[in-house]
């Protein structure tokens, strides 16, 4: 059962004007070790950089959480599946939120065009769906 759904949206050049302003800085802030070293080491990061961050921020939308509390961004990390596929792996808070609400499946994906990038979050019940038959009035 779908109990969460995350959609962002972002322009490269905004991801690209924060780096050029802030540096390591921006980079140690939102993404991981692993995430900088796999988007830095391409010829044009940010295209890679900002899907990243849409995945981030569609994560966020997914829990209905909002920006408050004591969670970091390196806690929502972007992996490469064996397949090559985008994964979510989290850690912290963003783990213990998950496991509270039973979440067992998240579905993601990323686009990219030379403009925007994008992704989409689905988070999967572990609990097992509700009857969707309709109760009879009785008469």
């Amino acid at each position: 059962m779908i109990v969460g759904l995350g959609v962002d949206l972002i322009e490269i050049e905004r991801v690209k004007q924060a780096h050029e302003k802030y540096g390591r800085r921006f980079i140690e802030r939102l993404f991981t070790p692993a995430e900088a070293h796999y988007c830095l080491k391409k010829k044009d990061p940010y295209p890679s950089l900002a899907g990243r961050f849409a995945a981030k921020e569609a994560v966020i939308k997914a829990f209905s959480y909002g920006f408050g509390g004591r969670w970091k961004w390196t806690q929502i990390e972007v992996i490469r599946e064996w397949s090559g596929k985008p994964g979510l792996k989290l850690t912290g808070i963003m783990e213990k939120l998950r496991k509270q609400r039973k979440i067992g499946n998240i579905l993601l994906t990323i686009a990219h065009s030379k403009r925007d990038a994008t992704a989409t979050v689905i988070f999967e019940s572990t609990k097992k769906s509700f009857s969707t038959r309709r109760s009879r009035k009785r008469q």
